[in-house]
């Protein structure tokens, strides 16, 4: 049984570092880099979801223009065709859907608005505390069933 996004967004929060088409990309590196993150999705003016930018593609952006990258905006290095879940969808499904199409971002959109962003990073951290929790609760119930075995050192 795996777990819908929006359990692993509450836990992790729902606040979103995003950027504007506009944004110059000096400015969308710096965003980046202050907030710690390697993505951020890419709103248009009216504040729709029109894409993300990605470390990968500033890497991409520097190599294909190599004279200079002042005149380029978030726009100009976004992915545009990203795909996008919603809150309740699986996040096995999801993580299953980004090592597909090799994204380590995906935007959660509700009802076409952006809500929340996931990384492969989350999703991972995810799985990691609940299979130590769940270890943590198979250890208890061993220990308390009466059935435990005993290791003896030296026989």
């Amino acid at each position: 049984m795996s777990t819908p996004l929006h359990s692993i967004l509450a836990e992790k929060g729902w606040d979103v570092i995003t950027v504007l088409d506009t944004d110059p990309l000096a400015r969308v590196c710096e965003t980046l880099a202050r907030h710690g993150v390697g993505g951020a999705p890419v709103l248009d003016g009216a504040g729709r979801l029109v894409g993300l930018v990605s470390e990968r593609k500033i890497v991409e952006a520097v190599a294909l223009h190599p004279a200079g990258l002042g005149a380029l905006v978030a726009r100009d290095v976004m992915a545009a065709n990203m795909p996008v879940a919603t809150p309740d969808e699986d996040s096995l499904n999801t993580a299953r859907r980004m090592t597909r199409t090799h994204c380590r971002h995906m935007p959660v959109v509700d009802n076409g608005r952006l809500v929340g962003l996931v990384s492969i990073g989350d999703l991972v951290k995810y799985r990691i505390e609940h299979a130590e929790h769940l270890a943590e609760e198979l250890q208890n119930y061993v220990s308390n069933s009466g059935h435990a075995s005993v290791k003896v050192s030296g026989i």
